[in-house]
């Protein structure tokens, strides 16, 4: 891939991060919002497919490359959904509230396991993983960090759906996703600190 190109999908991604941001502020919570972000979303992501092997610096037959994709079209069905039931719940819904934090966390926690699974194989990149500033500038960092997302993403997503039943899902969810993310992010940074120890010393 160019650099030019390169510079130009980054500033493309970071632009449309900007105003997803921006929307999720200060755009009233409703329907039209979440249709607004999870299009620019799927948008991104699309993009991102398409050159995956220009960003991953490999071949397109490369099996990793094939992981990447699968990730991202994965994530691009899980928003599809979501279109679809942000509209579907402007009509009255015959599902209970319990019914359908169940649903909610039940998906969840299947996107955790599956992301989970494919998390070791994700290649180096900067668009597509745990994009920290410490894992997108080393690979083994990345990889340590991409190999404690598969070790913890199991056990996190069957303890989401078990709480579900006991404590508020607008409780439990985030601190999980948190956990999710922080685990994996502190560990890695620790690996790229004491991998750098001497240069941040020096």
């Amino acid at each position: 891939m160019k650099k030019s190109d390169l510079s130009f999908l980054r500033i493309f991604i970071l632009v449309v991060s900007i105003f997803i941001i921006a929307v999720a502020i200060f755009a009233p919570d409703n329907n039209t919002s979440k249709v607004i972000i999870c299009t620019l979303t799927i948008i991104a992501m699309v993009i991102i497919d398409k050159q995956a092997p220009k960003i991953a610096k490999l071949s397109s037959d490369n099996p990793k490359i094939k992981t990447l994709r699968t990730i991202i079209r994965m994530t691009m069905s899980i928003l599809v959904l979501v279109l679809l039931f942000a509209e579907l719940n402007q009509f009255e819904s015959k599902l209970s509230k319990g019914t359908k934090d169940i649903l909610l966390t039940g998906g969840l926690s299947l996107f955790m396991m599956i992301f989970g699974n494919l998390a070791p194989k994700i290649p180096f990149n900067r668009y597509v993983g745990l994009r920290l500033p410490w894992t997108v500038r080393d690979e083994d960092t990345w990889k340590f960090a991409h190999r404690i997302v598969g070790y913890i993403s199991i056990p996190l997503a069957i303890i989401l759906f078990i709480l579900v039943f006991f404590v508020k899902t607008e409780t439990i969810v985030p601190i999980c996703i948190l956990l999710w993310v922080a685990i994996p992010g502190l560990y890695s940074g620790w690996f790229y600190f004491k991998k750098y120890k001497k240069s941040f010393m020096g």
